[in-house]
């Protein structure tokens, strides 16, 4: 915290070795321009005790009307574009100073109302280029700083995502090796406030509309419980290889200090960017404490649309520590809008531990997960064929190995809450840990494609139907594999029922790495159409990753755990456990998404199941 309240931040400026702080300081006497310094970006001290900007009339520019300031060093000294409330409007202006002990206004930036960062030392074919912008980012140029031509096109526009288009507001610049580095926020509405979240693009220098690459990940956004502090940005520094951001709230002036190194960002952006948004108000399921069968957690959820609105089929566990499921409904995906007080499907066999008596001191099994001791009924995946909706899970009996089981129910019964399941089957061989079981939603060949997982791959199986009588059990025919060197090196599981797109499957998944053995991380795949036992596109990196609080405060920390996947209104939604204890949701534009993919070919392509 830098300053008390009655202060009032302008903008940020950092000349290399010193860093500037630019504010306006309100007082009975009146209202004063001020600038601090300090050499750490964190301390500062008065630089000069009166400091002025004057008009064109040599009129002392009121402090009070001043805002959205930005500093840029020019051959003749400094340069500073600021606006300026005139009656009822703001317009924009700019101003030159030889020492910064006061600027001289140079006039009327014309057509330009919104932030701006001049390009500091640095000119194009004779030309200052300065960066605007609070909706798009476009660029102008100028060869005398007082007259600005603007070029027509854009260098960045707003993306529109789940929640609408989200404007771009331009920060600072700075020249570098690499180019010209552009830091701006894009702004969503959080309630009442707006949520500024802090961008980079390095632009080209021999042509700085050129886009060279933007650097899509997040260099910082804030945590959900600061929404509450209304924080506005004030402007980003560059200074001695951190990257500091200031930002302005009720109680005064805040500063961050953020790691960053320009080539470790371009690095992890050198394969094609393929990132999920996780909803600001994830969880979206969190458990019932007054509910006893859901009091503990409830996660690891399936969802498919149907009948105008997503249905969500979470594992819940209370205070029987057994896994039952629950079941909520959405209409637009992301806010639950219903969830049923009772489980709508428990434990009815033995091999799901319908029989396990409860004593007062439970010895957990080794193959327990999430806190359920006693068994029950696990991660389910919901498939819909014809008028059916087929579910598989993980049945344990809370001794012996979970196996892979399949029921369904008829779409009629389904609508109408009557839960009438049908009697479930075994899919998997006894003795061995089967999990992570999908059916996909089309026959291949006149033959059903199931997926499961026995450690450490995703096996695949073509079979003539869904009866499993018997000793009829899946084999695990073909498999994909985890990748040596890769974020998905020790094991990977199908997360989500795959979904049909032009090239072949859109397939979720989840995996674990043998550098980071304690994470689950979240990646995608797209399989071929004919052929879903062949990869043609894999992410290198994940799409999701457990860095939120809600997913590592739970049962199991570092835990991101997909179960289902819907497209609605042009979105692709991911739906996914935390920690082993909430509900959480991320989405991306479903296109948008897809041709990022796209650019991830596999390079060695598993050998599939051909079909005659």
């Amino acid at each position: 915290m830098l300053k008390k309240s009655e202060h009032t931040p302008l903008g940020v400026f950092c000349d290399g070795e010193n860093n500037f702080l630019f504010y306006h300081l309100t007082r009975d006497e009146g209202s004063f321009f001020r600038i601090e310094s300090s050499n750490d970006g964190i301390n500062f001290s008065l630089f000069h005790p009166i400091c002025q900007i004057v008009d064109e009339d040599e009129k002392r520019v009121d402090a009070r009307k001043i805002s959205d300031l930005s500093l840029a060093k020019v051959h003749q000294g400094y340069f500073l574009s600021y606006k300026q409330k005139r009656g009822k409007s703001k317009y924009l202006f700019g101003a030159i100073s030889e020492n910064l002990a006061g600027f001289k206004n140079v006039g009327k930036v014309s057509k330009i109302n919104e932030a701006t960062s001049l390009v500091s030392d640095f000119q194009y074919q004779g030309k200052y280029a300065m960066y605007f912008g609070e909706n798009s980012i476009n660029i102008a140029y100028s060869y005398d700083l007082k007259k600005w031509q603007i070029e027509k096109t854009p260098v960045l526009l707003p993306k529109k995502d789940f929640f609408g288009t989200s404007p771009l507001l331009v920060s600072n610049t700075y020249l570098l090796d690499e180019g010209i580095l552009v830091f701006y926020y894009d702004q969503k509405p959080i309630g009442t406030s707006v949520h500024y979240c802090l961008h980079a693009a390095l632009f080209d220098k021999n042509d700085p509309q050129r886009l060279v690459k933007l650097i899509e990940d997040p260099i910082w956004e804030p945590h959900p419980a600061w929404h509450k502090m209304n924080l506005l940005p004030i402007g980003v520094v560059l200074h001695h290889g951190e990257l500091l951001t200031y930002w302005h709230s009720k109680n005064g002036v805040i500063v961050l200090v953020h790691p960053f190194a320009l080539d470790k960002a371009l690095e992890k952006q050198s394969f094609p960017h393929v990132i999920l948004k996780k909803l600001k108000h994830n969880p979206i399921i969190r458990p019932i404490i007054e509910n006893f069968w859901e009091s503990k957690a409830t996660f690891n959820p399936t969802a498919f649309y149907d009948r105008g609105k997503v249905h969500i089929i979470y594992r819940a566990i209370g205070d029987h520590d057994i896994s039952v499921l629950g079941y909520a409904t959405s209409l637009d995906g992301i806010h639950i809008d219903s969830r049923f007080p009772e489980p709508i499907y428990k434990p009815t066999q033995p091999f799901e531990g319908s029989n396990i008596k409860r004593t007062p001191s439970p010895t957990f099994s080794p193959f327990a997960s999430g806190g359920g001791g006693y068994g029950g009924v696990e991660d389910p995946r919901i498939t819909k064929i014809d008028n059916r909706i087929y579910m598989t899970y993980i049945a344990y009996d809370g001794l012996n190995p979970p196996r892979v089981a399949l029921t369904s129910i008829s779409d009629n019964d389904f609508h109408t809450q009557n839960w009438d399941w049908e009697k479930p089957v075994l899919m998997s061989p006894p003795g061995v840990v089967d999990k992570n079981a999908c059916i996909l939603p089309e026959k291949i060949g006149d033959k059903y494609v199931i997926f499961h997982r026995i450690f450490p791959d995703i096996l695949i199986d073509f079979v003539d139907d869904l009866k499993f009588e018997g000793m009829e059990f899946l084999k695990g025919e073909h498999k994909i594999a985890p990748r040596e060197n890769y974020w998905d090196s020790r094991k990977v599981g199908v997360g989500a029922t795959p979904i049909k797109i032009d090239d072949g499957w859109l397939l979720i998944y989840q995996a674990v790495g043998k550098k980071d053995p304690g994470r689950y991380k979240i990646g995608a795949m797209i399989l071929d159409k004919n052929d879903p036992a062949k990869i043609l596109y894999r992410t290198k990196m994940p799409i999701i990753e457990p860095d939120e609080h809600y997913e590592n405060e739970g049962y199991k920390a570092g835990v991101v755990y997909p179960c289902g996947a819907i497209k609605l209104n042009g979105n692709l939604i991911v739906y996914y456990g935390g920690a082993d204890t909430v509900v959480c949701a991320a989405y991306e534009n479903f296109d948008y998404f897809i041709d990022k993919l796209k650019e991830h070919k596999e390079e060695d392509i598993t050998r599939g199941f051909k079909l005659n």
